[in-house]
């Protein structure tokens, strides 16, 4: 049916699933401890593809809030 697993897709680049999955979660602990840290929304320090919307909309509000 021309469906494969991830293991599959990540095997046929050389690469193992396993090991890309642990980098994908510290990558994704580091951008959420840092935006903690600095007390910055995750939007300004990475937006997955597909959602252009998210950062506008986060300014909007705040923008909203702070002339209030």
């Amino acid at each position: 049916m021309g469906l494969k697993t991830l293991s599959d897709h990540f095997q046929e680049l050389g690469a193992d699933f396993g090991e890309e999955i642990e980098r994908r979660a510290s990558d994704a602990k580091l951008i959420l401890e840092t935006a903690a840290k600095f007390g910055v929304p995750v939007e300004m320090l990475w937006k997955p593809s597909g959602s252009a919307g998210t950062l506008q909309t986060g300014f909007a509000k705040t923008s909203e809030t702070v002339t209030k």
